[in-house]
């Protein structure tokens, strides 16, 4: 596969810090004022009757507040205006983090989000409802409740055993990213990049560590082909069946629901899989890189699926691809492509045209620019990105960040970001902002 670039297609559109040049596009719209809890990781998602309804997390904090809860809102169709926010999930005395919202194939609505146990992102757990009825007012009725067990890798009943898939895949995907992080000075000898605090070989060490168990060796068996074993100390998987988090909506293909998650524990993402709405979970090949998470995902005109991910590593600050054509299961080695990344999140949505949209902080620094692109080609070019918000000052800049990103019924992109202002007191500084657009205005066509 070529590799993801950011060939200009259209003239870039100036906007200013906080207006735009453009008669009626995008429509942006205060989910609520602004208020003095921390509001961040939105998502949206559009009702069978037109309505859309939005999610957020609210509290004082984020992983170390145990008053975070997740809220909501609705837009009936044909207003112009929010309604008042409202409950959609807590769990009381814990942070609830990161919801994710999305209609399934049979027209029910669901809810995914993670619970914090011990005020660390290693301890999250993941947490899913559904609902029936979600379409009056208020907040949806939920019916039904669970927690997606992730279970990455063999079976490990007496622990973690030579060869096990999850193992092997880090193992294989850590190599293969050995040129790029290890300069190499000769026959038998390397010089170690630094990669944040570490060199690429602690990171390499301390990766393969976690995934093989190594904070939790027990006594166990290492099984002989025969069915014999042998007893010794074996790493147990904790470590790697929890942690995972949610951020981006699934992308859904007939049956299959493919749930994107990330662990800030390893700092890799993984794929959730569920062909029979949720009842059983597999989970896809890790996909490793320095710092790779919180993947959305598009599909490309012969059915592939490509994940672009969140650049938490070192330079160059681009978003990560990757690329599955067995529906998600396995993903190929991940690559940097060209499109800026500050380390923030984006989200990408397929259009039913077969065109995708991009909507990410186009910079490698900063999180004052929120633009969207477009690509007609599977991902191989992009549209010059156009801004939705853009704060040029240099001090106190107004951070528009983490969107997630719909296609409506009406053809329309609605979206949804973290709009946090630095330039007002503390007592009401955030809110999530609400957009609406075209593709035409996009890519300049309308305006």
């Amino acid at each position: 596969m070529k590799k993801i670039t950011l060939i200009p297609v259209i003239s870039l559109l100036l906007l200013s810090s906080f207006s735009l040049c453009f008669s009626g596009f995008p429509e942006r719209t205060d989910i609520f004022q602004l208020q003095h809890e921390h509001v961040h990781g939105s998502t949206l998602a559009e009702c069978p009757n037109g309505d859309i309804i939005a999610a957020w997390f609210q509290g004082s904090g984020e992983r170390w507040a145990n008053d975070v809860r997740i809220m909501g809102a609705r837009l009936k169709k044909g207003s112009g205006s929010w309604s008042k926010p409202f409950l959609m999930a807590d769990v009381p005395d814990f942070p609830d983090i990161n919801p994710v919202l999305f209609v399934d194939q049979d027209d029910e609505l669901w809810l995914v989000w993670y619970t914090v146990i011990a005020n660390q992102w290693e301890t999250s757990l993941l947490k899913y409802r559904k609902s029936r009825n979600y379409m009056q007012e208020g907040p949806p009725e939920w019916y039904w409740q669970d927690d997606i067990l992730v279970k990455p890798g063999d079976l490990t009943e007496r622990g973690i055993q030579p060869g096990d898939r999850f193992v092997e895949s880090v193992k294989r995907q850590l190599k293969a990213l050995d040129s790029k992080y290890v300069e190499s000075s000769g026959p038998s000898s390397s010089v170690a990049i630094q990669t944040g605090n570490d060199t690429w070989s602690q990171r390499k060490s301390d990766l393969l560590a976690k995934a093989g168990g190594e904070n939790m060796l027990r006594k166990g068996y290492i099984y002989k082909p025969d069915g014999s074993h042998t007893e010794q100390l074996t790493g147990y998987p904790y470590f790697r069946r929890m942690g995972w988090q949610t951020r981006n909506k699934p992308f859904i293909e007939g049956q299959r629901i493919i749930l994107p998650l990330y662990s800030d524990g390893f700092s890799i993402s993984l794929m959730a899989i569920t062909d029979n709405q949720g009842r059983n979970w597999s989970f896809s090949d890790p996909l490793v890189e320095n710092g790779n998470i919180q993947p959305a995902i598009a599909q490309k005109a012969d059915g592939s699926l490509i994940a672009l991910m969140r650049d938490a590593g070192p330079a160059p600050k681009r978003l990560h691809f990757s690329e599955s054509k067995d529906h998600g299961n396995t993903w190929s080695i991940v690559e940097d492509s060209a499109i800026p990344n500050p380390g923030s999140g984006a989200d990408m949505v397929t259009l039913s045209n077969g065109h995708w949209v991009l909507i990410y902080n186009d910079t490698e620094s900063g999180r004052h620019s929120l633009a969207v692109s477009v690509s007609v080609d599977d991902g191989l070019t992009w549209s010059e990105p156009v801004k939705i918000e853009n704060d040029t000052r240099e001090e106190n800049a107004t951070r528009s960040h983490y969107p997630a990103i719909i296609e409506g019924s009406d053809g329309r992109l609605h979206a949804v970001y973290s709009y946090h202002r630095n330039d007002v007191p503390e007592s009401r500084r955030g809110t999530i902002r609400y957009a609406v657009f075209t593709e035409g205005w996009a890519i300049g066509t309308e305006n």
